[in-house]
């Protein structure tokens, strides 16, 4: 009779789970070394680009290559009527193509390689209205199976923008990004507006504007030179945004303000005209009320060669009351010389007569 020992019921156990393991291993091994060799991942990809498409256009000599862009508003942070700036933060998309970095020119694909912008040639662009501003994303482009190549890049920063503040607090103005070409190629390109990556969003940082996307201008630029080179016609873009001023700032704290000076002046003609102190005191007061505000106009109207209504309805209701406080003195001077009938009779002409002209200039220079 044969007794078994522990140990040798547990290595049995062992040998069992050791044979099983190996038969598992045996299995799957095979299997996984399968999928890593098919997975793309796991092949080193060639990225590399021949040198001969760095400097040279892609397209054949007489023909032009043609460009898209694509523009998206992320956010208007500011509209400097001052300096005649915008802050804009501003998604681009750009793409072109180049048929020598194809598959079937290059015998493989550049689809899953991130390359450097300046291994490969691209447009020579220039943001002709850019003042300071940074390019947040790396300058790497993607490239498909047909040679289409994509660049996005994001800037953030501030443009110039030729604004006219003619009906100024009541204006609209367009805000522009104007993107030309520049360089050796600069007249062998055009530029096409990206449909599927235009547009703004509904709604920005900035308080007291409407703006809407208008349609972009597509054209050229005639470079005057000097010398003997001769003049260029280079390809631009002019991408237009529409910044309708909302005025309700300005009528609470301009217009309305300066009314209640200029209806105080008015108070003037109902002192009786024998009163000269009361009477010269208030104009003089008033005269001195609307220098101190038309010192602290000076930091939120626009600085421009040109009158704005904003202008002329200050200016023009100063006048008035420089009017009254001659008005003051003339009645006051007429009423002193024994004549009081008289001074009090300009007065209620006055008081009718002030308020017409007034009338007139609010129409005249606010709303027509």
């Amino acid at each position: 009779m044969t007794v078994n020992s522990p140990q040798s019921g547990y290595r049995s156990r062992l040998n069992i789970f050791t044979a099983a393991a190996a038969l598992i291993l045996s299995v799957f091994i095979p299997v996984l070394t399968s999928a890593e060799i098919n997975d793309p991942a796991a092949v080193p990809i060639d990225c590399s680009v021949p040198a001969n498409t760095q400097a040279i256009r892609p397209d054949p000599e007489g023909s032009k290559t043609k460009v898209k862009l694509g523009f998206f508003l992320v956010d208007l942070k500011e509209i400097d009527d001052v300096n005649q700036t915008y802050t804009a933060d501003i998604f681009f998309n750009l793409t072109w193509n180049d048929p020598r970095l194809s598959k079937d020119m290059l015998g493989r694909s550049l689809e899953n390689c991130s390359i450097n912008l300046g291994e490969i040639w691209h447009p020579p662009l220039i943001d002709m209205n850019r003042e300071i501003g940074d390019l947040l994303l790396e300058k790497k482009v993607l490239i498909d199976r047909e040679g289409n190549i994509n660049y996005k890049q994001r800037y953030v920063g501030k443009l110039s923008s030729d604004l006219n503040f003619t009906d100024f607090p009541f204006d609209e103005q367009i805000l522009h990004f104007i993107l030309a070409t520049y360089g050796p190629d600069a007249e062998n390109m055009v530029f096409e507006l990206d449909n599927n990556f235009t547009g703004v969003r509904k709604e920005f940082s900035i308080e007291g504007w409407d703006i809407k996307l208008l349609d972009a201008v597509i054209g050229n630029e005639l470079i005057q030179s000097q010398g003997a080179k001769s003049d260029k016609n280079f390809a631009r873009i002019d991408i237009r945004l529409s910044a309708d001023r909302n005025s309700k700032y300005y009528l609470l704290n301009i217009i309305m303000p300066l009314c209640l000076i200029v209806l105080m002046a008015w108070a003037v003609f109902w002192i009786d005209p024998s009163a000269i102190g009361p009477q010269v005191g208030l104009s003089t007061a008033t005269v001195f009320t609307l220098i101190a505000f038309r010192f602290s106009l000076g930091f939120r109207l626009p600085k421009v060669p040109y009158f704005t209504r904003m202008d002329k309805f200050v200016l023009f209701s100063t006048i008035l009351v420089f009017a009254v406080l001659g008005a003051a003195v003339a009645t006051s001077r007429i009423a002193s010389d024994g004549n009081e009938e008289l001074a009090k009779r300009i007065e209620r002409w006055a008081r009718v007569i002030y308020l017409i002209v007034f009338g007139i200039i609010l129409v005249f220079t606010l709303w027509l």
